[in-house]
């Protein structure tokens, strides 16, 4: 089997996967707005992100090496070196916020958040343990069994979660269904991955320690910045709003990042040990086909998304506060367009070990994301949510625009953003014209626009893409084919 259908098959099963998973989630988190106020999601939001926060920052890019470097006969020691690592210092970060997350709760307007840290920093720790063999199946392009940990965990948090809020728990549901859900995930990676793979000591080097740090500190510093724009600005809407606009807020980021997180992430979790195999004079063509392909998927689930919002939450969420998500999700699922593009750009640069240009770029998101959030909070929730949009934006724009002097044509990687975009432009105005002509005959119940809209979107997008992007639609459907096939 080829090194791309080998890439393909691994992609359909982490998108299968985690899209399962991922609708079983949704699915739980709507049905707990019948039990739980935006109050409690938005102190539960955080703690979880106060500790997802300390855990990032003992992360220093060991998995990335790993999977680059963890090959041939050094494979063990690579490996156990990362593990070392990955574990102690998960002991350090996690031990610490357990026992100092309270004046940070409170600076937050979130005092009540520290009794949730505790536990979730146990729960965090023992998802760290999965970690190197997960990277260990990824290293192997064995997508299957990470695929099935990342559903498994998802069901078994959803029951949970539902369970223990319907028995009256209040926030500490979502606390306790996230230990459930790490014990489920490490457990599945770990018996598909066995213990050698990642658990044979070795003797600990201090030339591997160095080489670990040169190419990972870069990275951690790059991931810890990737992951504060990713959580960060919940901190910034409870400080500058409070816990319970912070809850209706994250809400809509969560749904608004369904399509990159569950389809877009998960191709680049394939990509970048495929590019890592692929000889270097390869690797721009396979960026340039990779950002193409993806686009093509990602932009009209990101942009029908936003289109579709308000029949959406006026169909999914009680008829109360909790219909303030809307306007939120329409202005936020512009992320789903922006998060991919740049985990794309990330593979590439990580496989051409230049992880300090990844970095800069990170570090300036956070700002601009930060930055914008309190620049702009006096005028509105609704336009400190742009302000995420735009860092988003603004920081794609500028990771294209490096990798375009590393080696691919500048006219085929903005050829695959663009034609995409104008077959979703052909999908907005056919969507629009179907609600407008809907509320005009009094046709306005949220399920009959909601159907409508989808269908008529969906025959508008798929028609116009094979008029602007045959080539790629082809290519998508050809690669698409063969990993069925394979499977």
């Amino acid at each position: 089997m080829s090194l791309a259908q080998k890439a393909a098959r691994g992609a359909l099963w982490a998108v299968i996967s985690s899209m399962g998973g991922r609708a079983v989630g949704v699915i739980g988190t709507l049905v707990m707005t019948r039990f739980l106020h935006p109050e409690q999601i938005g102190e539960v939001s955080d703690a979880v992100i106060l500790t997802f926060s300390a855990s990032w920052l003992t992360i220093w890019g060991f998995g990335q090496y790993a999977v680059v470097k963890g090959r041939g006969p050094d494979a063990a020691e690579v490996t156990w070196h990362a593990t070392v690592f990955y574990t102690v210092l998960g002991v350090v970060s996690l031990g610490g916020i357990a026992l100092l997350g309270g004046p940070l709760t409170r600076f937050l307007d979130a005092p009540k958040a520290a009794e949730y840290i505790p536990l979730m920093a146990l729960a965090t720790f023992i998802r760290r343990l999965g970690a190197m063999p997960e990277r260990v199946l990824v290293r192997e392009l064995k997508f299957r069994a990470s695929g099935m940990a990342n559903l498994m965990g998802e069901m078994s948090y959803t029951v949970a979660a539902v369970a223990f809020a319907w028995a009256g728990h209040g926030g500490w549901s979502i606390i306790y269904a996230n230990i459930i859900q790490s014990c489920v995930a490490v457990f599945v990676l770990i018996r598909a991955a066995g213990f050698a793979s990642w658990a044979t000591p070795t003797p600990l080097r201090l030339a591997r320690i160095k080489d670990m740090l040169k190419f990972g500190l870069p990275l951690g510093i790059q991931g810890i910045a990737h992951s504060a724009s990713r959580y960060w600005d919940n901190l910034a809407i409870s400080h500058f709003f409070g816990t319970a606009p912070l809850g209706i807020y994250n809400m809509a980021y969560n749904l608004a990042d369904i399509p990159a997180i569950q389809v877009g992430e998960q191709i680049a979790l394939v990509l970048m040990p495929s590019m890592a195999e692929l000889p270097k004079d390869r690797r721009a063509g396979a960026l340039e086909r990779s950002t193409a392909m993806l686009s093509l998927v990602i932009f009209p689930l990101a942009i029908g998304l936003g289109l579709v919002a308000y029949p959406l939450i006026g169909l999914l969420l009680p008829a109360n506060k909790w219909q303030e998500v809307a306007p939120l999700l329409a202005v936020l699922a512009c992320l789903s367009v922006f998060r991919p593009i740049m985990w794309v750009l990330s593979a590439y640069l990580e496989a051409e070990l230049k992880t300090n240009r990844l970095m800069f770029l990170e570090i300036g998101k956070v700002v601009l994301l930060l930055g914008g959030i309190a620049v702009v909070y006096p005028y509105g929730l609704r336009v400190a949510a742009g302000a995420v949009g735009v860092a988003f934006g603004l920081t794609s724009v500028a990771g294209v625009l490096m990798v375009m002097r590393e080696g691919p044509s500048p006219a085929r990687l903005v050829g695959g953003f663009v034609r995409p975009l104008l077959a979703c432009a052909v999908m907005g105005l056919v969507v629009w014209g179907v609600h407008a002509g809907l509320v005009l005959v009094d046709l306005d119940h949220p399920a009959v626009l909601l159907s409508a809209m989808i269908v008529t979107g969906a025959i508008a997008y798929v028609a116009a893409a094979f008029v602007v992007c045959r080539d790629t639609v082809r290519d998508v459907l050809g690669m698409l084919k063969k990993a069925v096939k394979r499977s």
